[in-house]
């Protein structure tokens, strides 16, 4: 019953976090078995699971790209006999249905795990700080001070997706 009611907002924010849909599947899988691995231990927030799950979904989105980092750098030390290209990525790319641009998908996999959990609850899922606060475990004035300092950052990261002067004031 919980997998039905929050599986769809779980794979969106897994689709931001990670490069394919493949990858998002496993991350969104990972957080429900941590869901039921340790239920005894879930914090609900207004009688909601849901904000655990994403703040679960992006600590284990960072672990597989971390994982994934980590044996890379293993296959880079492998002698190879010739390049041969990999057009993976490029098919995973395409038929990828999220269409966020991979600067603004950059930036955000760029962000600490803390600093991650604080966007995906605040901004993502627009959960009020006070709500975000109690899913972390940390007092609402780390959250805002948390979410002011990565909004500025992002902010001055993705300038080139600034609203031009017309835009902002259609």
């Amino acid at each position: 019953m919980l997998h039905d009611r929050h599986q769809s907002p779980v794979f969106r924010m897994s689709l931001v976090l990670m490069r394919t849909s493949w990858d998002a599947e496993e991350v969104a899988a990972t957080a429900f078995f941590e869901l039921w691995r340790k239920r005894e231990k879930v914090r609900v927030v207004d009688g909601s699971v849901l904000p655990w799950l994403l703040a679960t979904t992006s600590f284990a989105a960072k672990n597989s790209l971390r994982s994934r980092r980590r044996y890379q750098r293993l296959l880079s030390k492998i002698p190879h006999d010739s390049d041969v290209p990999d057009h993976a990525d490029e098919v995973a790319s395409a038929m990828d249905s999220l269409k966020i641009s991979r600067g603004v998908r950059d930036a955000l996999l760029q962000l600490n795990t803390r600093d991650a959990s604080v966007v995906v609850l605040c901004v993502i899922h627009e959960l009020p700080v006070s709500e975000a606060a109690v899913v972390l475990g940390i007092p609402e004035g780390t959250v805002k001070s948390r979410l002011s300092r990565v909004k500025t950052r992002l902010r001055r990261e993705l300038q080139e997706y600034a609203p031009t002067a017309e835009e902002a004031n259609a």
